[in-house]
């Protein structure tokens, strides 16, 4: 199956058109997690969703929440895709209209909370605790609140599928409930350089993820797909991939120059010393931070890194090992302070 042939199938059951104030059926929502979960086990369709991740990844866009890959033109249904490390959970909070939700990879433990019990005594009341390994489907239809989380000791992937109308505010209750009030960034912290670091963090940890969902996958998309990857992953990522790798990748890392480059120009890195050490400290929204702290015979090369918005590693200055010299410009790739500029 392919992601085209999916969004057919919400047309075909006559989903509500964008812009309407309307809720599908409860058996159209019903039919439409019957054929998710067939979707859901072939990894033609998931490298099909991937291959729309891939490119939402490459927008060089700050995450939070679910952040959709694909939305059906015309309906508004929006398709996401959910990374949970070990122990990771969004926390507690509020759907408002109808949502499916399918494990691609792993499991999740979900956590639901009786909503009219829980806007009457204003805290979170517990109701249910479901567990849902690979191949599951869940799905909501009437306003829920709930708390998935990946309590095992692998990542886990889901795929959410949304009504455009989820997350608009209801009328039911006047007051939000604190346990799901979330606060989130300011203007002034989207804006500033250091969030570019924090999105090349976020897109290494998922493309080191989606790496691994590609390299097991026997379809005719997976190598191109893993290529994809490989350009925007990390080094250790990178490294990964060249070693199970039969054939080198277009770009191959092994034996192009290594060019690194501020992963945005208005970064502001500064040299400090750090007793016998040296630190690369960058400018944070919230002040300066130090990013890496080194021995003081990296003190030219760290000097020349606060300096240069791109560079090439075998130029960093100080009798440095081409060992030495690779394993500083991996740090500096791990912390999302400069990318490789691959050909």
């Amino acid at each position: 199956m392919k992601l085209e042939q999916l969004c057919e199938v919400f047309e075909d059951l006559r989903f509500p058109t964008l812009g309407t104030q309307v809720h599908p059926e409860r058996d159209a929502v019903l039919r439409a997690r019957s054929i998710v979960g067939t979707a859901v086990v072939d990894d033609e369709f998931l490298a099909d969703c991937l291959s729309w991740e891939l490119r939402l990844l490459e927008d060089n866009r700050l995450r939070r929440g679910l952040v959709p890959f694909f939305t059906i033109p015309g309906l508004g249904v929006r398709f996401a895709f959910g990374y949970w490390p070990p122990g990771g959970t969004p926390g507690p909070h509020e759907h408002t209209a109808w949502t499916i939700t399918a494990v691609c990879r792993n499991e999740l433990e979900v956590l639901t909370y009786n909503r009219v019990e829980s806007y009457r005594r204003r805290e979170l009341v517990p109701k249910n605790l479901f567990h849902a390994s690979a191949g599951t489907v869940g799905f909501i239809y009437e306003p829920c609140i709930h708390e998935p989380r990946n309590t095992s000791c692998d990542w886990s992937l889901s795929l959410h599928i949304s009504s455009p109308l989820d997350g608009e505010q209801l009328c039911d209750y006047e007051e939000p409930l604190p346990a799901l009030v979330t606060p989130g960034l300011s203007t002034a912290e989207y804006d500033h350089p250091y969030t570019s670091v924090m999105v090349a963090r976020q897109r290494q940890r998922s493309v080191h993820q989606l790496a691994l969902i590609l390299a097991s996958m026997d379809v005719p998309q997976a190598p191109e797909l893993l290529s994809r990857c490989y350009r925007l992953a990390s080094p250790v990522t990178r490294n990964w991939i060249d070693q199970m790798s039969p054939r080198p990748f277009e770009g191959n890392a092994t034996e192009a120059p290594w060019i690194l480059a501020r992963t945005h120009m208005g970064l502001v890195l500064r040299p400090r010393p750090h007793g016998d050490m040296v630190a690369l400290e960058v400018e944070t929204p919230n002040g300066p931070l130090d990013e890496i702290i080194i021995s003081n015979e990296a003190c030219a090369a760290i000097a020349l890194i606060a300096r240069e918005s791109i560079f090439d590693v075998c130029a960093l200055p100080g009798h440095l090992s081409k060992e030495e010299q690779s394993a500083i410009a991996q740090v500096l790739e791990e912390t999302g302070l400069f990318m490789r500029v691959l050909p």
